[in-house]
Formats: structure tokens, sequence, C-alpha cells
């Protein structure tokens, strides 16, 4: 494995399919490029959810044991309109534009209580 890395979108927006444990901000950045997900393990509690909005979105799968992940993503990439369905959907959930949502809401918010606290 790589290890920590600091250039992970470099890498994603060269994969094909993202295969990671089902961590909220790597789930987040892949289906904000459109990337198919094999989810491979998850942290109960905090991270099951991440796998429900994988599977339930259609743009991956979870799968524990190493020979069905590799058996799955090798059905995948020898699958391109499987691929490319995948993607569309991962586009779908994602939202590249999700940081500078929240920021205007902050903005917005903080201005109306400044107002509200100057009246």
């Amino acid at each position: 494995g790589l290890g920590f890395i600091t250039n992970m979108a470099e890498f994603m927006v060269a994969a094909d399919v993202l295969v990671s444990k089902a961590g909220p901000g790597t789930i987040a950045e892949a289906a904000s490029l459109g990337l198919p997900v094999m989810i491979t393990s998850f942290l109960p509690g905090q991270e099951a959810g991440n796998v429900d909005i994988v599977l339930d979105g259609g743009f991956g799968a979870f799968k524990k044991k190493p020979h069905q992940i590799a058996d799955v993503v090798t059905s995948w990439m020898g699958d391109e309109d499987k691929l490319d369905e995948m993607s569309r959907r991962s586009s779908e959930v994602g939202n590249p534009q999700a940081a500078s949502e929240i920021m205007e809401d902050i903005i917005r918010i903080s201005l109306e209580k400044i107002n509200k606290f100057n009246s």
C-alpha cells in the first residue's frame, strides 16, 4: 500500500474504481468525482451508514474477502457499461460544490445573526 499520502485527489482523478474502507470523506470525494466504490471494511457505528449510501446509491459494493474484492472489481473493469452506470450513479450522489455551499450557508447565517443583533 501507499500509506498516508497528501495527493489523494490526483490518484482519484486518475482511477477507474476506488477500493477503500467506508470513510465518510473518502466516499464523499469519490462520489464528487463519479468514482465507483468497492468498500472493504468500515468502523462499526460511525462508518456503517456509508456502506448503505454506496449500496443504495448503486455505485459500489461491499466485500471483505480479498478474492471477492478482486473478482468483483475485475468484473467491473471488464464491463464498460457497468462502470459508466456506476460512475453516473456516483455523480448523482456526489456534490463537488459541498464545501463552498457550506461556507456560503455559514456566511449567510452569520450575517443574519449580526444584522439581528445590530437591529
